[in-house]
């Protein structure tokens, strides 16, 4: 059986007031009008009959004045008879009115009758009585006024009632929108989103909204803290104090993390070493080295000449190193940088300060060791040559396609409408080892080669057409989880530079919308990179999504850890935490609790946390007791 809803309620008892408030006004107007219509009639028999028995009496109570004078009453057609009646009670004279005057329906009659009583006065002839006149006054004259006052009233009680409907539809409609408030904010709740709304003016539901925010508020305050806390720790674990530059084991961990990932990205890796800074902090004092250094950092960690996913750390003491996309730092680029940086040294020592420098790009199947090998090796050739020029370490590698940006654009077109893409596959996998789903990063078709997105995804962007391979990549998903039932779930990658198109969040949606059976199974995350700088983009892509069955979360989280803390509204499901905190997580004790903060703040609000980039079991076995709910990487099959 269908339960009636607390707005039908209100409009049922709205409407059941006005329809009985109108019928109780409409009744109880037409029995007073009937009543006095009755006494009416009344009144006007009684005059009649006293007139008339006057005036017979007057005329000796002659049968034949009296018969002139009745017929003269009752030809006015105002009586329905008049009788004169002699003192044996026997009609004398009479005349009847058997013709119904047809003004109201005969329905109407029959539910309000006219009682007509009959009215008699005494006829005199001299002393003697001569009998009674009795007349009964027609009620077909006053059927038709009731009949009239009674379509009159209706009008107007209906008219009213007309008005009062309206003035409960305000109510009704104006209860409802702040019931529905509550409502979707109890819904945004269950979806993770802990959002306030104003509060109704009125007292009942003005503390319901209250009661509401305030727990939304205090959800908010907590989550913030904890938020704060983590953050204070993940800095005190995982970046200098002076420079603020990340450390020697943060970064190390990041560049492991990078290098086990299916696709390495085009990013190019330099290493810096300040000449004799111990001499320069004996020349400066330690508090002037510590603001040269402090502004050293601050020229590394410019993420709008560097990219938004750059990272620069502080090795050691005089060894400071940076990685970002080869897009914002090539090779000229770094000679540019060198040139820069040495200045600004000198400027504040006031002496020549000399500055080593080399520059390496990552390779698919690299170790950090390589990477590292190949550093030290241009950096000793760099201090050879006086440290005024900058090593680049090259070797005989693969490097990508050499075509200009119009040739990758119609690369790219052509391989959107002939479908020249594939999806690969690699295990997400729980803690019981069962699979969660399958990341299934997108391969371009080149030849005979499948190219990684870190060779063609760059040239997407910057010829706009990323979100049409997103779209593709999606639609492809979306298929293959049609076509195998078995399959527990694909997560697809998607590019935050989508965002950037108007029309990207919309048609997503109808991708999905289209095929909600298998979207059931579909992931979907960004960057947190990515999504830093187009954080309202993002809220509004949760928001289309949060009615359709897929998943999505944010990956490689961690790295701009300021997010977390406005993760309470967005309505993701998943939050998939950075390789550079996972590395060799099993002897880092201050990762591990920062970690396990994460994990309990994400579990908080109804998350779930993955790990990236694990390559051993014993780092697999300490990420499942910090509480992570699954895990991906080199070492997961």
């Amino acid at each position: 059986m269908k339960r009636v809803s607390l707005i039908q309620q209100l409009w049922f008892l709205v409407v059941s007031a006005v329809v009985l408030a109108a019928a109780g006004s409409l009744v109880a107007n037409l029995y007073n009008a009937r009543d006095y219509l009755e006494q009416q009639l009344a009144t006007q028999s009684a005059d009649a009959a006293n007139s008339l028995a006057l005036l017979i009496t007057q005329n000796h109570a002659e049968k034949a004045m009296g018969e002139t004078l009745i017929n003269a009453a009752f030809d006015q057609g105002h009586f329905r008879r008049i009788t004169w009646l002699d003192p044996d009670g026997k009609p004398k004279i009479q005349r009847v009115n058997e013709v119904q005057f047809g003004g109201a329906p005969g329905w109407f009659r029959r539910v309000l009758p006219l009682n007509a009583s009959p009215a008699r006065a005494m006829i005199s002839s001299g002393w003697m009585q001569a009998g009674v006149v009795e007349v009964v006054s027609d009620a077909s004259y006053a059927y038709v006024s009731l009949w009239q006052g009674a379509l009159t009233v209706s009008f107007w009680v209906l008219m009213a009632g007309v008005v009062v409907g309206l003035i409960g539809s305000v109510g009704v409609n104006t209860i409802r929108r702040q019931l529905l408030a509550v409502v979707d904010q109890a819904k945004a709740i269950t979806q993770r989103r802990f959002v306030t709304i104003p509060e109704p003016e009125g007292p009942e539901m003005g503390r319901l909204a209250q009661a509401m925010n305030a727990m939304v508020t205090r959800v908010k305050v907590m989550f913030e803290e904890e938020a704060a806390r983590l953050e204070e720790m993940r800095q005190q674990i995982n970046f200098d104090k002076v420079t603020a530059l990340a450390n020697r084991d943060y970064f190390m961990g990041r560049l492991g993390a990078t290098l086990g990932e299916p696709d390495v990205a085009q990013e190019m890796l330099v290493l810096i070493r300040i000449g004799a800074l111990a001499e320069l902090n004996a020349h400066l004092g330690r508090p002037l080295t510590d603001e040269m250094l402090a502004q050293f950092g601050r020229a590394l960690r410019d993420t709008r000449r560097f990219g938004d996913d750059s990272i620069a750390a502080r090795l050691n003491g005089a060894d400071f190193t940076l990685m970002a996309q080869q897009s914002c730092v090539d090779a000229d680029k770094v000679r540019e940088l060198h040139d820069e940086l040495a200045a600004q040294l000198s400027s504040f020592a006031g002496q020549p300060v000399l500055l080593a420098m080399a520059a390496t790009d990552l390779r698919q199947g690299d170790s950090i060791r390589d990477v590292m090998s190949r550093l030290d090796a241009a950096l000793a050739l760099s201090e050879v040559n006086g440290s005024t020029r900058v090593e680049v370490a090259v070797g005989n590698v693969a490097k990508p396609l050499a075509i200009t940006a119009e040739q990758w654009g119609g690369l790219l077109d052509r391989a959107v409408a002939e479908r020249g893409f594939k999806l690969v596959r690699f295990a997400v996998r729980g803690s019981d080892g069962g699979m969660l789903h399958e990341e299934a990063p997108l391969r371009l078709k080149q030849g005979e080669d499948w190219l990684p997105a870190g060779q063609f995804l760059p040239m997407a962007i910057r010829t706009r057409r990323v979100a049409a391979l997103d779209l593709a990549a999606v639609a492809m998903a979306l298929e293959q989880l049609a076509a195998e039932p078995a399959c527990a779930g694909l997560g697809v990658n998607l590019a935050a530079e989508s965002l950037d198109d108007d029309g990207f969040i919309v048609q997503l949606a109808t991708l999905i919308r289209g095929q909600r059976q298998a979207a059931a199974r579909l992931w979907l995350e960004m960057a947190e990179a990515g999504i830093m700088p187009r954080f309202e983009r993002f809220r509004a892509l949760c928001l289309a999504l949060e009615e359709l069955p897929c998943r999505i979360g944010i990956e490689h989280f961690g790295r701009q850890f300021s997010l977390i803390g406005q993760l309470h509204d967005l309505g993701i499901d998943y939050l998939k935490v950075d390789g550079s905190f996972v590395q060799q997580i099993e002897q880092q004790s201050g990762n591990q609790t920062f970690l396990k903060g994460v994990c309990n703040i994400a579990h908080n609000i109804g998350l779930g946390v993955i790990a990236e980039g694990v390559k051993t079991e014993p780092e697999a076995t300490m990420l499942f007791s910090l509480g992570f709910d699954a895990i991906t990487g080199p070492g997961v099959k």
